[in-house]
């Protein structure tokens, strides 16, 4: 017999409106039931990001509010995008580099599992002229957007990081657009 507490139901949309008024910046994940075997989290743009993270687990994209645009990297290799829209819902594989792209006024719902220490996420960066792996980054992810924020400040002030030894493009700091 289980001793958990059972909290009771309440509205998505109050909580949005309690917990993020606003947008909170390039990464900005807010988690809605800490310590749930879910990582059940509430995103609102805009953002601006550059990067591409590479989850182990599958994640699930449900669009609450507006379009969102998820740019990956395909089995081939090839650069994609799929628009996410409002009321729609989208599963992405375990393992494939992505980056959410959400405009001003969009709020999605990101479903994860949380991760033991021994299941790393990624970063990656790659150039805009050439598709060069530019900068790749393992990390564990206890908390949902702390440490990321980290990794990315510190590749986005790095300029020889953002310059391509292949081609020699830079690619932008994000945070500066």
């Amino acid at each position: 017999m289980s001793t958990a507490t059972v909290a009771l139901p309440f509205g998505l949309q109050a909580w949005i409106d309690q917990h993020v008024p606003q947008s909170l910046g390039s990464v900005g994940n807010k988690e809605i039931f800490k310590g749930s075997d879910f990582i059940f989290q509430i995103i609102k743009g805009p953002n601006a990001r550059n990067e591409y993270h590479i989850d182990p687990w599958d994640e699930i994209f449900y669009q609450l509010q507006g379009d969102m645009f998820l740019s990956y990297i395909d089995g081939e290799g090839q650069h994609q995008q799929v628009c996410i829209g409002e009321g729609e819902v989208f599963l992405l594989p375990k393992r494939v580099p992505h980056s959410p792209q959400r405009p001003a006024g969009s709020i999605g719902l990101v479903i994860e599992r949380p991760r033991t220490p021994e299941e790393l996420d990624a970063v990656v960066w790659f150039c805009e002229q050439c598709g060069h792996l530019l900068h790749e980054v393992e990390y564990w992810r206890e908390d949902t957007a702390r440490g990321l924020k980290e990794i990315i400040r510190d590749f986005n002030t790095n300029e020889v990081l953002r310059t391509c030894i292949q081609c020699g493009a830079k690619l932008p700091d994000p945070s500066r657009a």
